[in-house]
């Protein structure tokens, strides 16, 4: 299966010609330019919004949100988690405790997306909104899912955590399963 993946289009911006299996969008990536995906994709599309969206970013989209959501596809299983934690009053940002709610009541899942990133280091302030959640580490280890994809800190990597391997996606990446 042919997936491709966006995030953060903010400054940069790529989406090729093709025909993948799925799309996923890891979130700020405002209307215009999902409704672009929206129509140059005829296969399904699955995403969650980032710390620049607005609650209704995607609406009028054959997009389906899975923030806390399981989606089955191809008999692979996918769980979502969108925005970031929180740092401010905006939307789309949530508790340590929330994401920890979401992930601990899930069973294992092919692929997990979010938008922020796991706590790749320890931030000293709880105000950075790139700090990551903890709770997404305790999913990689405890839970290990397959593929974890994520976007926010605009660093484009792949690397491998216990048995997941993780993608930081800036502006696209596609992978095959």
């Amino acid at each position: 299966m042919l997936i491709y993946i966006f995030s953060d289009f903010q400054g940069e911006k790529f989406v090729p010609k093709g025909t993948p299996d799925l799309v996923i969008l890891l979130g700020d990536i405002y209307f215009r330019d999902a409704m672009e995906i929206d129509k140059m994709y005829s296969c399904p599309k699955i995403g969650v919004y980032g710390n620049h969206d607005s609650t209704n970013e995607w609406k009028d989209t054959n997009i389906k949100l899975i923030h806390k959501e399981i989606f089955t596809f191809k008999g692979l299983t996918f769980a979502g988690f969108g925005g970031c934690p929180r740092y401010n009053r905006k939307p789309n940002q949530y508790d340590e405790e929330e994401c920890f709610g979401f992930v601990n009541s899930i069973n294992k899942v092919d692929v997990f997306i979010a938008h922020s990133n796991p706590a790749y280091t320890l931030s000293s302030s709880n105000w950075d909104a790139h700090r990551g959640f903890k709770s997404f580490n305790y999913l990689i280890k405890e839970k290990q899912p397959n593929y974890f994809l994520h976007g926010h800190i605009h660093e484009p990597f792949i690397k491998q955590i216990y048995s997941t391997e993780v993608y930081s996606v800036f502006p696209f990446a596609e992978i095959q399963i």
